[in-house]
């Protein structure tokens, strides 16, 4: 029944739809991306379709994402320009800020926001046809990162090269194997840029840690090869210690190891401090969680929440640090703080590190030890050096906020940090969920008791 159709016109009519929706599944997933293909298959039922028309509406589905992406590069690579042009009038920083803008607006961290603007302006200035393809929803927007990330850094006519030998193959190729067509008609179009790959690789080693739910967490490591290969001995050699009762399998032996090899790390005096403090793991727990008056999940910093057993453990552990929370029972906010520290700084800047945790800025998670403590209100201006007039804010976003035109007001009653863009655009920040210490009660009248 579709045959006849002019496929200029509004793809289908309810009545369609309705009457034969795999027949519609197909021929939808057979058009161009458009905002009416959008339209008429938002009206697609997936339970009334065979598993035939679910593959159908799959695919119809996937081409529109990617001519959305391509709307969105399209987007960005304007945004992007506006970057390059750095600052606004006015703004004394000399830095452009569009990247917060978008980290803020996507809810993506200041680097792969960055990330995302580098790779628009590549797909717009220098892969158009890969733009086009992608527009077409002849591939989908990894297939398109992959081959930006790949030419990152041939010049043009490299480029137009490479992605000239690989683009008629990707929409009948999986991302992977695109890839692997990409690094080979890199490598024949220069060969000597393989050295030099390794040599910028080099510049993005780093270390990446991904928390968990159930207490445990992802570590990632991007090394030289050389170096990971001596790290993996380090830790072969460890996990070769053991005993007959010893009922670990060899890989619990290895990530042991690796544990204890940061543990030992931390134990150096020459360790350099930050805010005063030696690198240390930290974990906040409510007094009543040590008491087993209750089973509330500990806070521990640079992952999250964890469970009140693992929260008990770290806190009993003599060569930890640990922090005992005075908090509202009520509100559930921090009102103060007891501190067993190797060496405690100055009062007031370990309670606001302790409240906030991170950099109070939008979505960034830089820890609250490596950020600078700033005053809401400049001092200049006659901001008290108060709990509630500082915060901790990472060096960027510390100057986006004296010096970039971003303003900031935080709530005294909810901690919630309010960041206004130069462009008008609100974000919130909150702070951490803190467990609530029950040993502290209310009375009759409302009142607190005082802490024991």
């Amino acid at each position: 029944m579709f045959d006849d159709l002019d496929r200029s016109a509004p793809p289908l009519s309810l009545a369609e739809i309705v009457d034969a929706p795999d027949q519609a599944a197909a021929y939808l997933a057979a058009l161009p991306p458009a905002p009416d293909v959008s339209e008429a298959l938002s009206l697609l039922d997936p339970g009334a379709l065979s598993e035939a028309g679910c593959v159908d509406l799959l695919v119809a589905i996937e081409r529109q994402l990617g001519w959305l992406h391509a709307v969105q590069q399209r987007v960005l690579a304007v945004m992007a320009q506006c970057a390059e042009a750095a600052a606004r009038p006015g703004d004394p920083s000399g830095q452009s800020w569009v990247r917060e803008d978008v980290a803020c607006a996507l809810r993506l961290s200041g680097p792969v926001a960055a990330d995302r603007l580098a790779g628009a302006t590549e797909l717009v200035r220098r892969l158009p046809q890969t733009l086009r393809g992608l527009e077409r929803g002849d591939i989908s927007y990894l297939h398109a990162r992959s081959l930006c990330d790949a030419t990152a850094g041939l010049d043009d006519e490299q480029a137009q090269e490479v992605q000239k030998r690989v683009l008629p193959r990707a929409p009948e190729q999986t991302v992977a194997n695109f890839r692997r067509s990409v690094a080979r008609a890199v490598q024949s179009v220069n060969a000597t840029r393989i050295e030099e790959q390794r040599l910028e690789a080099m510049q993005e080693r780093r270390v990446c840690l991904t928390p968990r739910s159930d207490g445990m967490a992802a570590l990632w490591a991007l090394l030289p090869a050389a170096g990971a290969a001596a790290l993996m001995a380090g830790v072969h050699a460890l996990a070769a210690v053991t005993s007959a009762d010893d009922g670990r399998t060899l890989d619990q032996r290895r990530a042991d190891a690796l544990v204890d090899l940061g543990v030992a790390a931390l134990h150096d005096p020459q360790l350099p401090k930050a805010q005063g403090m030696r690198p240390a793991v930290q974990v906040t727990v409510a007094l009543s969680t040590l008491l087993r008056m209750d089973d509330q999940p500990g806070e521990l910093v640079g992952h999250g929440p964890v469970p009140a057993a693992l929260a008990r453990e770290l806190a009993d552990d003599p060569t930890g640090t640990w922090r005992r929370l005075v908090t509202d029972p009520v509100t559930g906010q921090l009102l103060d703080y007891s501190a067993e520290t190797y060496r405690p700084p100055k009062r007031l800047a370990d309670y606001v590190l302790a409240r906030d945790q991170v950099c109070t800025f939008a979505g960034c998670n830089r820890p609250a030890h490596r950020c600078d403590v700033d005053h809401e209100v400049a001092h200049s201006r006659g901001g008290a050096t108060e709990a509630a007039n500082l915060a901790p804010r990472c060096r960027r976003h510390h100057i986006a906020k004296h010096r970039g035109g971003w303003r900031v007001r935080r709530d005294p009653a909810s901690g919630v940090s309010t960041w206004t863009s130069p462009t008008g655009h609100r974000y919130r920040s909150r702070p951490p969920t803190y467990p609530v210490d029950h040993t502290i009660a209310r009375d009759g009248d409302g009142d607190r008791d005082p802490p024991p």
